[in-house]
């Protein structure tokens, strides 16, 4: 993978809807060589998936993280009941303490609560232990992959109320950010022109956040970390997201709802740069502690919505 590639990719990051003319003018190349660059990144599964962010709390959805340690036997099966799950939305193999970690969806936090109980029923005999955290925010940075600059402007947005072919709009966007106008005419039964405005509208109102890309870390010489960093003083914990959002390798946030701890991403080319990084990390904030690290192996499941938003 060359610089064209990573160019791409961080194009595609920021905007997965950009025209490959568009594309191709921006990055000072031919439109067919952005076009086979690209094929050549989704064959080689750099990029995975063309996702849309979407706000799913505007939907009416919350979310929760849920990490499992599992007997090793069960583990094929899990996975497998995970890609299938309707209401599960990122899921990703750790080395750690937990061997998993998933979202979960549902219109309340009893809803969460019983959609992990189906999953621990299912599971239970073969569950070594599990934790169950509810979000209260989340952020992405995934264009730090390439040590390039996040975009952090903030939108105005506009009231706007959503009906059922906005939301059959928002589900084939959420599959594929990159469908054309031409197919969404087909599955929708509207004029290009109407679908045009109803994107906008989405944006605009804040229910699709940003148009963007999942990709394969593994495959661009990175290690992606989580950790869990402990934060009783709110004071400090205002200064210590802001610290981590600027940090240059730190690829999400996540707060949690009622819990003194953040969980943040880290990205590294050099896993001997780990504990140098959370030295200095806990060294800019000594109230804090770092109390879990773990690696992310393999994300099986995208950061977008599951099913269950849709239906």
């Amino acid at each position: 993978m060359d610089s064209l590639d990573k160019k791409i990719l961080v194009a595609l990051m920021k905007n997965a809807r950009i025209p490959l003319t568009q594309l191709s003018k921006k990055l000072n190349a031919s439109r067919e060589v952005i076009t086979y660059r690209i094929n050549k990144l989704i064959k080689e599964k750099i990029i995975i998936k063309f996702i849309t962010n979407i706000n799913t709390k505007q939907l009416g959805f919350s979310s929760a993280s849920v990490f499992v340690s599992i007997k090793t036997k069960r583990e094929e099966e899990f996975k497998e009941y995970l890609n299938k799950c309707p209401f599960i939305a990122w899921t990703s193999e750790f080395s750690g303490a937990w061997n998993f970690g998933i979202e979960v969806y549902g219109k309340n936090n009893d809803e969460i609560h019983n959609r992990c109980m189906i999953i621990y029923d299912k599971f239970k005999e073969d569950i070594r232990d599990h934790r169950l955290t509810i979000h209260r925010k989340t952020q992405h940075f995934y264009e730090k992959y390439f040590d390039a600059p996040v975009e952090s402007k903030q939108k105005e947005i506009h009231s706007y109320k959503i009906d059922e072919k906005d939301k059959i709009i928002l589900k084939e966007l959420a599959e594929d950010s990159r469908i054309s106008v031409v197919a969404l005419t087909e599955k929708i039964k509207l004029t290009a022109p109407a679908i045009i405005h109803r994107i906008k509208q989405l944006q605009q109102s804040g229910y699709i956040q940003k148009f963007s890309i999942f990709i394969d870390p593994s495959k661009i010489g990175v290690y992606q970390y989580s950790i869990f960093i402990i934060n009783k003083n709110m004071d400090q914990r205002t200064k210590l997201i802001a610290h981590l959002s600027r940090h240059p390798t730190v690829t999400f946030i996540i707060e949690y709802l009622g819990d003194p701890f953040l969980e943040f991403g880290l990205v590294l080319k050099d896993p001997y740069e780990l504990r140098k990084t959370l030295q200095k990390i806990e060294e800019s904030f000594p109230e804090n502690r770092i109390t879990e690290v773990f690696l992310i192996q393999k994300e099986m499941l995208s950061i977008g919505p599951p099913a269950c938003i849709f239906e």
